[in-house]
């Protein structure tokens, strides 16, 4: 699974984009995103799980939070998405149908809280 910050390549831009993943890596990210849902995990560092291929050094936590604050930047390539345990949850539903099929051509915008937006999709889009 490829994890890149896109600046400004497009009109939904700054975004940071999941793509390029098999269906092993999709399940592995649900079951991360579920275990902040649940509370299991309060923070997950993305771009050091051994399936996910950071692109140019970008950087993406996922932190349990008490509110949905979204996607903030901490330093160049380096993110931090806090969501609520709510939150989480709904990213899981967004998850689903990733976990359930391959479909080449589809894509899901997984958070749009805060000014960069996360989305995941089979390939490239921008």
């Amino acid at each position: 699974m490829q994890l890149e910050f896109l600046a400004q390549d497009s009109r939904d831009c700054p975004l940071i984009q999941l793509y390029a993943f098999d269906h092993t890596a999709v399940l592995e990210l649900n079951d991360l995103i579920s275990a902040l849902a649940t509370g299991t995990s309060t923070q997950v560092s993305l771009h050091k799980q051994p399936w996910v291929e950071p692109v140019d050094g970008c950087k993406l936590e996922l932190l349990l939070g008490e509110r949905d604050v979204g996607i903030s930047q901490t330093e160049l390539l380096q993110f931090e998405c806090t969501l609520s345990y709510d939150g989480w949850d709904n990213m899981v539903g967004l998850l689903e149908p990733f976990c359930e099929s391959n479909r080449p051509d589809s894509y899901q915008w997984l958070n749009s809280r805060g000014k960069i937006s996360l989305l995941i999709s089979f390939g490239r889009t921008c």
